[in-house]
C-alpha cells in the first residue's frame, strides 16, 4: 500500500494509505487534445469543446445566461450614450430597464467611464455592460469556465477600463524604436514560442503580431522592459483571440494595471512581487498539504522548479494550453491569488503519487509529464481550487494591499 491525500480532523490535507498510480487517467478526464495546434480563436476553443463531455450542458447554461441578461443591454447602451452625450450632470435618465440599471447605478457607471465609450467593438461593450448589470453572476459563470462563443469578449470586458483606453496608442507604440538588446531578446524568444502551433511557424503573421505586441509593451513598461515568459502570455492570448493583435495588447495592458492582477509586476527586476507570491504559496502549500510539502523539502525540490514557472508564465510553460484556458477563466474571474489556489488543487490531485517519488522523478513530473503525458479533469481542479482559502500573515496582507509598482533600479 502507498499513500494518498485526505483531510485529517483539523481539515488539513495529509497523506494516508491507498494510492492510484500516475499512469492512470483521472476519472472523467477528457481524452488528449491533438488538434489545438492547428487553430486559433473560436476554432481552437471548439477543438477543446469536442472533448468536453459536459459541453452541451455548459453551452445551454451560457446561452441562457447571456440571452436573459442581454435582454435590455441594447436599451441600456443607447441610454448610456444619451446620458454621456447630453453632459447634463446626470439629470433624469430616459430608460425603462430599471430592473437592470437603476438611475443611481447608471450615473455611477457614467462616472466610472469618464466620458464617451471609446471602444468601437460593440460585442465587448455589450459584454462590459452585462458585467456591470450583475458583477457577481458575471464572475461566477466565468469562473466555472467559458465557452468559445463568449470567452474572449468576457475576458476583455472583465478588465476593460474606458478611462485608460486610447484607440491610437498601440499604433504609436508600434512605430517607436526599441534598443537592439530588447529587440534581440524578443526575436530570440519568438522563435521558441508555441513553435509547434501553425499560427507561429516560421516568420508568419503570428510571429509578427507577437513581436509587435511585446515591443509595444516593453516601450509602455520601459522600467520593466521585456522578460522571458511574457512571450507565452501574449502568444496564448493571440491564439485564444484569433489573432486580434490590438485587442491582445489592450487585454494585457488592462490586466497589468489592474490591482487584482498586476501580471507584469511579476517580471520586475529583483522579482519582489513574485517572491511575495511564492511565499504565500509555500505557506498555503504547507497549510493544505503538509505531508507533500515536507516530502518536497526532504527531496530538495526548489520552488523555482515549479511554482516560479507557473507564476511567470501563467501555467503556459508547464501545462497543456487546452487546460490553461480554463485556468485563465478562473484567474480572470477572481484575482492573481487564484494561481496559488489552482497550484495547490493540482498538487492535491496528484499528491498520492508525488509522495512516493524521489527528486529525479518529481522533477521529471514537473518539467515534462504534466504537459506531454498527464491527463486530468480540469473542472475538478477548478472546483477544488474554489474551496481553498488563501491564508496570509498580517505583513503579507499589508504588502499586497499597499503594493504600488516601483520604478526598476
Amino acid at each position: 500500500m502507498g499513500l494518498i491525500c485526505a483531510k485529517d480532523k483539523t481539515n488539513k490535507i495529509v497523506i494516508i494509505q491507498n494510492p492510484k498510480h500516475i499512469n492512470e487517467t483521472t476519472p472523467h478526464a477528457p481524452p488528449k487534445i491533438i488538434n489545438t495546434y492547428k487553430y486559433v480563436g473560436e476554432e481552437f476553443q471548439q477543438e477543446i469543446e469536442k472533448n468536453d463531455l459536459a459541453y452541451s450542458q455548459k453551452q445551454s447554461k451560457w446561452n441562457q445566461y447571456y440571452q436573459k441578461e442581454n435582454e435590455h443591454i441594447n436599451e441600456t447602451y443607447l441610454a448610456l450614450q444619451q446620458q454621456i452625450n447630453e453632459d447634463d450632470q446626470y439629470k433624469e435618465l430616459k430608460i425603462n430597464s430599471r430592473k437592470h440599471f437603476s438611475q443611481k447605478n447608471l450615473e455611477s457607471l457614467v462616472q466610472e467611464l469618464g466620458g464617451p465609450l471609446k471602444l468601437t467593438n460593440k460585442d465587448i461593450i455589450y459584454t462590459y455592460l452585462l458585467k456591470e448589470t450583475n458583477k457577481e453572476d458575471f464572475q461566477n459563470i466565468l469562473m466555472d469556465g467559458a465557452i468559445s462563443k463568449y470567452r474572449w469578449n468576457f475576458w476583455m470586458a472583465q478588465v476593460y477600463r474606458n478611462r485608460d483606453y486610447d484607440p491610437h496608442l498601440y499604433q504609436k507604440l508600434k512605430n517607436q524604436t526599441i534598443s537592439q538588446k530588447v529587440q534581440n531578446d524578443i526575436t530570440k524568444d519568438i522563435n521558441r514560442t508555441f513553435s509547434s502551433h501553425d499560427h507561429f511557424k516560421d516568420s508568419n503573421l503570428g510571429q509578427q503580431q507577437l513581436f509587435s505586441i511585446l515591443k509595444a509593451l516593453s516601450i509602455q513598461n520601459e522600467d520593466i522592459g521585456y522578460v522571458q515568459g511574457m512571450n507565452y502570455i501574449v502568444g496564448f492570448s493571440l491564439i485564444v483571440s484569433g489573432g486580434k493583435e490590438e485587442e491582445v495588447f489592450w487585454l494585457i495592458h488592462f490586466i497589468n494595471t489592474n490591482h487584482l492582477f498586476l501580471w507584469w509586476e511579476i517580471f520586475r527586476v529583483h522579482f519582489k512581487y513574485t517572491k511575495a507570491l511564492c511565499q504565500v504559496f509555500l505557506q498555503n502549500f504547507n497549510e493544505n498539504l503538509p505531508g507533500l510539502f515536507q516530502h518536497f523539502q526532504e527531496e530538495g525540490i526548489n520552488d523555482q522548479q515549479y511554482i516560479w514557472q507557473w507564476i511567470l508564465t501563467q501555467f503556459l510553460y508547464t501545462f497543456p494550453i487546452d487546460s490553461v484556458i480554463f485556468f485563465w477563466d478562473f484567474i480572470l474571474a477572481t484575482n492573481i491569488f487564484s494561481i496559488i489556489k489552482i497550484s495547490i488543487a493540482f498538487l492535491k490531485e496528484f499528491g498520492y503519487d508525488l509522495i512516493e517519488k524521489d527528486f529525479g522523478q518529481i522533477s521529471e513530473f514537473l518539467t515534462g509529464v504534466i504537459k506531454d503525458q498527464l491527463q486530468f479533469d480540469v473542472s475538478k481542479i477548478i472546483n477544488d481550487a474554489k474551496q481553498i482559502v488563501i491564508v496570509m500573515t498580517d505583513d503579507q496582507k499589508t504588502f499586497f494591499q499597499n503594493y504600488q509598482p516601483q520604478l526598476s533600479t
